[in-house]
């Protein structure tokens, strides 16, 4: 039954729709994602560039030769430098505003810190620059301006680290370190990384509904699923008709069901003398006449050529024998010439006797293809006119 499921049209266009809209849904979140997370990464480079504008014109180069060690501090060329730091930071609202250098060990050390001495994070000149940027700093050293293009998660929180070259004259003596805070940035883009995936479950879920609901409503004008309607009779089909009672034996709802087999009686010899456009016609007939019915207990299916079968639910003699009697006589008016009947039988469900409704629908099959037996019996005597066949 799981493998018809997915058979269906209907079915297969709802989660053809769901992936296609998760794609474009992922798709659209990391182009907004990129442009967003690039602009603001374009404004802080600004930000930077401005601040490495500005320290560039006060930069004292000779604090890069003659301060090397704690005790520098005091010095003149120290504390200009450390105030120009410090003003900007003030201003800009930048993190962490240092210069550093190697040293004769091959070994990056801070130069001028924008920090107060009191600040826990002060470092002095000559302390070692942490390792993990070294990579960085030796870029910065080499000539490059290394610009942040991501948030990076460090020991000491999340931040953009911008690396660029101190010059005096046309020699690099120096790097000048600016970070940005970004924790708030950081945690911003986490969340929507974590909520990405249940708006895109959400939205696949919504267009998978709604498609297969309009699916269901335009692809045809009987507003039927194609895959279980007759497009002759406008009745359900065989594939619906084995759905629908496996979906019945799954529910356990085998109980007091009903069915009623139907057969046209001489279909072949309509279509071998009158043509199969004419049989058709003859066969809309019984379909016709169940729809004319209007609201039924049973509901009706072409499972052949000219075969039909109604399940009934809470099935009895009486209930059968008053919708098989409405049948015929709503079936009488629509024939179009005399003579034109069916053949029917039925069964309703015996835990005893069936082993499931498929069993009760092959004895119905059995009473009606008796009765139809008799009836071709019956005409044959007729045509004989000596009451032998």
């Amino acid at each position: 039954m799981k493998s018809e499921l997915w058979r269906r049209v209907d079915v297969q266009v709802s989660l053809f729709t769901a992936v296609i809209v998760a794609i474009l849904s992922y798709s659209i979140f990391m182009v907004q994602y990129r442009i967003t997370y690039s602009d603001m990464l374009r404004s802080l480079n600004d930000q930077v560039e401005h601040i490495y504008s500005y320290i560039g014109e006060r930069m004292d180069t000779d604090t890069f030769k003659h301060v090397s060690v704690p005790g520098d501090v005091q010095k003149e060329s120290y504390q200009r430098m450390h105030d120009c730091f410090r003003r900007v930071k003030e201003i800009t609202g930048v993190m962490y505003l240092y210069t550093a250098k190697m040293n004769g060990n091959g070994e990056f050390v801070y130069v001028v810190d924008c920090l107060e001495p009191t600040d826990a994070d002060f470092r002095y000149p000559g302390d070692l620059i942490e390792r993990e940027i070294y990579p960085d700093m030796q870029r910065a050293l080499n000539g490059e301006r290394v610009l942040p293009d991501k948030i990076k998660k460090t020991d000491w929180g999340k931040i953009f680290i911008t690396y660029l070259p101190i010059y005096e004259g046309k020699e690099i003596i120096g790097v000048v370190g600016i970070e940005f805070r970004a924790d708030h940035q950081y945690q911003v883009y986490q969340n929507l990384r974590r909520v990405l995936p249940v708006f895109i479950l959400l939205f696949s879920l919504m267009a998978s509904l709604v498609s297969r609901y309009l699916f269901r409503r335009i692809s045809n004008p009987f507003y039927k699923d194609m895959s279980n309607m007759d497009y002759l009779t406008r009745l359900k089909n065989r594939n619906a008709y084995q759905l629908d009672v496996k979906n019945r034996i799954a529910a356990k709802k085998e109980k007091d069901t009903g069915f009623i087999l139907i057969d046209l009686n001489s279909l072949k010899h309509i279509n071998d003398t009158m043509g199969h456009e004419t049989g058709d016609r003859y066969i809309t007939c019984i379909s016709q006449a169940y729809l004319n019915m209007g609201p039924e207990d049973g509901i009706m299916y072409r499972i052949g050529g000219d075969e039909f079968v109604v399940v009934m639910p809470g099935a009895s003699e009486e209930k059968i024998g008053s919708f098989v009697s409405r049948l015929e006589s709503e079936f009488e008016k629509m024939v179009f010439m005399p003579g034109l009947t069916f053949a029917w039988g039925a069964a309703i469900y015996d835990a005893e006797t069936d082993d499931d409704l498929f069993s009760t629908c092959r004895r119905a099959d059995k009473n009606m293809y008796m009765k139809k037996q008799k009836f071709y019996e019956d005409r044959k005597k007729r045509e004989d006119g000596n009451g032998t066949v």
